[in-house]
């Protein structure tokens, strides 16, 4: 099972890195440069309005088929018709709801149109999320993997054609939102086309006992991911919302929290890969901690490089991104990027109490999480602005990780493997002392890069933070 995860995860990394880090700094960055900070941030307070209740669209049925199909592969048709119909109706609910909370938020009635693209961009994502519940319950990580990157590829080829040619004037909103909607629906197809060599081709047939059936087995599924989106994509909102100067504070706080959510991204990965995992090796009786440890030291070591690199070369950094950074940015990014840390403790125990059906204990977590991120948002956004919300966001995460790594060591008696935390504390160390060292002398970031890559690589391998034999011995294969 350790081969099945390491390759998935391999397949799946290469097609990502690849794609999403081209897309985001050679295409997002550009976009916000040219569009500006307060338009971009029209667009991106837009876009969290309708993804905050996209989970609509879903009802926690993507993530309770992984686990089933995982579980009992031959169930991988029965229910196809029911769960297309039941969709089909939970998209006609999505449109009303969000269509209502556009009216509650007040946001300007002039961007009734974006609003709407962004719906329809919703649903493409969300139905193509819903078609990797077959392919990631299955283990086909290789046809996972690809339509996990797909809809950043026709984003990054019309991105460039849009930002790098002259085939298109000045980039505007609308043009920018066309690329966003083209990329996303093309995805949709391609899944579509999937979905049915792989299942059948869907059919309406309406069973309001199935219905209520299936409502009752997902809603926790969707209780949870409904409370994790509110705590991951408020911030822009209370920002927006709460600050006097909301439109271009969101633009700040977003030139930080794209590169968190490019490191999140990567982390999603592993959670996606590793929910069917765990969740075969929970019915099968066998033992979870050899896998919980070689993702949770990958990620934890990963984001520990990430944390290091990017603060020490905090204002070239984000000067050579964006033509307007300015110390909220890189204030902003401090709190943002250690968040990602206690997202990796989230990403490896929230999945494994996800698949061991512990989803009370997850939803009283991310509830408490929720009214901490609340608490902190409106204390803090009107004052500091983007930064206040990169604090809250900080914390909440903190409280989370914390909650969710005791209910995985307590209740379920599952542990990291001897020696785990001790090595990570190590590296965390070394890591914190190169930082030092470049912040108090002022080294050359030319010089001072190069040798906190080889610190980091030597500390990681020669602890075996990171099994190199086992990386090795998968490529080979």
């Amino acid at each position: 099972m350790q081969q099945i995860f390491l390759k998935g995860l391999g397949i799946t990394l290469l097609l990502n890195l690849l794609v999403k880090p081209a897309t985001i700094f050679g295409v997002d960055v550009v976009m916000q440069n040219r569009l500006g900070s307060e338009t971009y941030g029209i667009f991106q307070t837009f876009l969290n309005t309708t993804f905050l209740f996209s989970m609509i669209l879903d009802m926690g049925i993507t993530n309770y088929m992984t686990r089933l199909i995982a579980q009992h592969p031959h169930l991988v048709r029965q229910y196809s018709h029911q769960l297309f119909t039941f969709r089909v109706a939970l998209t006609g609910i999505y449109i009303i709801w969000t269509s209502v909370m556009f009216l509650i938020f007040q946001l300007p009635l002039s961007y009734w149109w974006l609003l709407g693209l962004l719906i329809l961009h919703q649903i493409s994502i969300n139905s193509v999320n819903y078609v990797r519940a077959y392919t990631g319950g299955l283990m086909r990580f290789s046809m996972d993997a690809t339509l996990s990157v797909i809809e950043r590829l026709v984003y990054l080829c019309l991105g460039i054609i849009v930002l790098y040619t002259s085939f298109f004037g000045p980039v505007t909103l609308g043009l920018f939102v066309g690329i966003f909607l083209t990329s996303s629906i093309t995805s949709l197809v391609i899944a579509g086309f999937v979905y049915v060599s792989m299942v059948e081709f869907p059919k309406w047939k309406w069973n309001s006992v199935f219905f209520r059936a299936i409502f009752k087995q997902s809603f926790p599924f969707a209780l949870l991911v409904i409370l994790m989106m509110l705590n991951a994509k408020l911030d822009s909102v209370f920002i927006n919302t709460l600050h006097p100067d909301g439109n271009r504070q969101v633009g700040y706080y977003m030139h930080g929290y794209r590169l968190l959510d490019a490191c999140w991204m990567f982390g999603v990965l592993f959670g996606g890969i590793l929910l069917p995992i765990f969740s075969r090796l929970i019915k099968e009786k066998s033992s979870v901690s050899g896998i919980m440890t070689n993702a949770f030291n990958l990620l934890i070591s990963g984001g520990l490089l990430m944390i290091a690199l990017s603060i020490g070369s905090l204002e070239p950094l984000f000067n050579a991104l964006y033509k307007d950074a300015t110390t909220v940015s890189f204030q902003s990014w401090i709190f943002l990027s250690i968040t990602f840390l206690p997202m990796c403790f989230t990403i490896v125990f929230g999945t494994l109490l996800t698949a061991n059906g512990n989803l009370r204990q997850l939803n009283k977590i991310a509830f408490i999480t929720l009214l901490i991120t609340i608490t902190l948002n409106i204390i803090l956004v009107p004052i500091y602005g983007a930064v206040g919300a990169a604090i809250a966001s900080m914390c909440s995460q903190l409280v989370c990780c914390t909650l969710q790594w005791l209910v995985v060591r307590y209740s379920m008696k599952e542990r990291l493997e001897n020696g785990a935390w001790l090595k990570l504390a190590s590296l965390a160390i070394a890591m914190m002392i190169m930082l030092f060292l470049e912040k108090h002398f002022e080294l050359d970031l030319f010089y001072w890069i190069p040798s906190l890559m080889i610190v980091w690589f030597i500390w990681t391998f020669s602890l075996r933070i990171i099994d190199l034999r086992a990386v090795l011995s998968l490529l080979k294969k």
